[in-house]
């Protein structure tokens, strides 16, 4: 199973970052597929849904419509949250535009107070969900496995057992 938005901030190399949930907090339980880094306000077209999107901001517009329209193409899309780094581009705290916008949708929006290496967070979370993927398909196979066990040992027991009429 995907790591939740909760279970990605609660990792030691986010906790660095010292994250704070600003927006969406009660989806904080929705499913991560995929981490991905974008600096550009038009991502939401490269997205399939369930990644968590990890920005610094700075090339994200400044005017209240264009943050509030970022959040909504994201929530469209369906992402699983934002993080927002508070270094680079707005230092103490999001604009309101954005912070709306999130809340509006229940997308988890969370603010990173110190400058966090996102390699190593992408890393890690990406980790957690081929290890998922992985397990998923050991299950699959195992449950495979099984019904061939069962499928040869049903079909040895009818051939060898069925006499013919006569």
């Amino acid at each position: 199973m995907y790591p939740t938005v909760a279970e990605v901030l609660a990792l030691p190399v986010v906790r660095q970052g010292g994250p704070h949930v600003v927006a969406g907090a009660d989806g904080l339980d929705g499913r991560v597929r995929w981490v991905h880094v974008a600096e550009i306000a038009e991502i939401a077209p490269l997205l399939k849904g369930g990644e968590l999107v990890l920005t610094t901001g700075v090339a994200l517009p400044d005017d209240e419509d264009s943050l509030a329209r970022y959040v909504d193409d994201l929530a469209a899309v369906g992402v699983a949250g934002l993080v927002v780094e508070l270094v680079r581009h707005w230092h103490e705290r999001l604009p309101e535009a954005i912070v709306t916008a999130a809340e509006k949708h229940r997308l988890p929006l969370v603010t990173l107070t110190r400058e966090t290496r996102y390699v190593t967070v992408t890393e890690a979370v990406n980790g957690l969900i081929v290890d998922a993927q992985v397990d998923e398909l050991r299950a699959a196979a195992q449950v495979h496995e099984t019904f061939t066990d069962l499928t040869v040992s049903g079909a040895n027991r009818t051939s060898c057992c069925a006499r013919s009429p006569g």
